[in-house]
């Protein structure tokens, strides 16, 4: 048997007409299906698909006219081939439903046969060329959507490579700029430590024989100006040679944890002492130590301090911030913007934009230089504020930290208070009841800062620290304690109400230090104090 044509719905409340149709000789396999009223034909339309809908106009009493029938079912299946038919010929309200797209056919009855047939192999026709073209739409749409998916993630790709691309280039280019700016750099040191050993034989005999005629001519006033003249400009030249000796020495000493603000410190005060008076300096957060060579970093920020003054800085900011294995140490001043010549430039040897004010250009050469004999970089560059001034940055290794369950203990007994560092004034002072208690002398303080100039200013013995304070981390405290005085390790303990153990154990490293968790009871702080005494 053939598959069916198509699927043709037929409601009329009239039997004879559903009759009629049903023994109508079709000459193709239609799928008749035969309703009295809307009810029956909203259960075949919910059970089967329709391509042909002929509907009455005129149905029975509760039901819906055929117009509004059909206006319902091009809503849910706007493929549908809609015919009307009536048994009042009414040309305007054809043109009218046909206009309105509510019907594609109006039929009058008594209809033809022949007519009723080949309207429906029409509208059969018609149905099955919207559905397929509806899917053909469906299936462009899906098309192109992929379509635009995979330019739009190819447009991605290619600027993902591009700025890949971009970047290796750079980078290239970067690399063999430095390579040329060191070799450069390995020349002019060479030429450097040279010259500096044959110059200052001639300069010592120009000075001592200067020297000696003024001796001679102390009588002549303008001889002696002239003379004197001559000194001066050899002072330079031997000033020149002692910066040219700074670039090309290497490094002459071990490296060890430095703390940048002590480094700080001291570079202003030389440059004080040598009439050059420094911009104010103002720290801004605690600073991690680096490793470094201790009089080299002085040297460094006196360098750095000194170009900020000449730039006419008033203040400079220090900050830092750890960076994996490393520390970038950041200077920050509010004096005069560097050009973009100036920043590309800033770490040649003779560079400089104050040839006029009589500089050399080797300031920041030197610091360079001395920072990459222990593995340190310095950048210039203009501030990320936008503000006036410039930004020095310097990048140094992290020292590796040390255990301080493993550090060297002293040789014989501590003595001296034990130190409280805790910022809650409820728990400082129930630990300090208790251990006074037990006849041990207790000191007391709530932060980082003051930690620090209580050990640098008092005798001692042992530390509780709270895991976490104001202005920093107890781990990070206890170690640099420990730096300061290598006699403490043994003698730390921690102090937190941190419960999660993963966490606690990420904060503290490898310290494997005695901890006491809050809540405690006052015995836990006895045994702790016994522990680490």
């Amino acid at each position: 048997m053939n598959a069916a044509l198509g699927s043709v719905l037929v409601v009329d409340d009239e039997p004879n007409v559903l009759r009629a149709l049903g023994r109508l000789d079709f000459g193709a396999p239609f799928a008749l299906h035969l309703c009295a009223g809307t009810a029956a034909a909203n259960l075949a339309l919910a059970e089967h698909t329709v391509e042909v809908a002929l509907v009455d106009q005129h149905l029975g009493p509760g039901d819906p006219s055929g117009l509004d029938f059909l206006a319902d079912l091009r809503r849910r299946d706007p493929d549908c081939y809609r015919i009307i038919f009536t048994g009042a010929a009414d040309l305007q309200f054809a043109a009218d439903a046909i206009n309105r797209g509510l019907i594609d056919a109006f039929l009058v009855k008594p209809w033809a046969d022949e007519h009723l047939i080949a309207l429906l192999y029409q509208g059969c026709e018609t149905a099955l060329l919207r559905r397929h073209n509806r899917q053909l739409a469906q299936e462009l749409s899906q098309r192109n959507a992929a379509l635009e998916y995979l330019n739009e993630e190819l447009e991605r790709m290619v600027e993902e490579r591009t700025a890949n691309l971009r970047q290796t280039l750079d980078q290239m280019r970067h690399q063999q700029q430095e390579l040329v700016r060191l070799e450069t750099q390995g020349t002019v040191s060479q030429l450097a430590r040279g010259l500096a050993h044959e110059l200052n034989n001639p300069l010592a005999a120009i000075m001592g024989y200067t020297q000696r005629l003024q001796r001679k001519l102390a009588a002549d006033p303008d001889s002696m100006q002239r003379l004197e003249i001559v000194l001066q400009e050899v002072e330079r030249c031997r000033g020149l040679v002692d910066q040219l000796r700074g670039l090309a020495a290497p490094l002459d000493e071990a490296q060890v944890p430095c703390h940048p603000e002590e480094a700080l410190a001291q570079a202003g005060a030389r440059l004080r002492t040598t009439d050059r008076p420094p911009p104010q300096v103002r720290i801004d957060g605690v600073m991690p130590t680096v490793f470094a060579a201790r009089r080299s970093l002085v040297r460094v920020f006196e360098l750095v301090l000194d170009n900020a003054r000449l730039a006419g800085a008033a203040t400079c900011w220090l900050s830092a911030e750890p960076s994996g294995q490393r520390v970038r140490i950041i200077l920050t001043n509010d004096g005069a913007t560097p050009t973009d010549e100036a920043i590309h430039n800033a770490t040649r040897p003779f560079f400089t934009t104050m040839s006029q004010q009589g500089r050399r250009g080797l300031g920041l050469a030197i610091a360079s230089t001395l920072l990459r004999e222990q593995g340190g970089t310095i950048e210039l560059d203009r501030r990320p504020d936008g503000a006036p001034g410039a930004v020095c940055v310097i990048s140094l290794p992290a020292p590796t930290p040390t255990p301080l369950s493993q550090a060297v203990l002293p040789a014989g007994p501590l003595v001296g208070a034990v130190l409280i560092v805790d910022d809650d004034p409820h728990i400082a002072e129930l630990l300090r009841d208790c251990l006074e208690e037990g006849g041990l002398p207790v000191l007391v303080v709530g932060s980082v800062a003051e930690a620090v100039a209580t050990v640098e200013r008092q005798s001692v013995r042992a530390v509780i620290c709270d895991l976490h304070l104001r202005d920093g981390d107890g781990a990070t405290l206890l170690r640099r304690l420990t730096a300061m005085r290598p006699g403490l390790a043994g003698h730390l303990a921690m102090i937190t109400g941190l419960a999660d153990s993963a966490a606690l154990a990420r904060l503290l490293g490898d310290t494997e230090l005695p901890v006491l968790y809050k809540p405690f009871r006052l015995e836990e702080v006895r045994k702790l104090a016994r522990k680490i005494l």
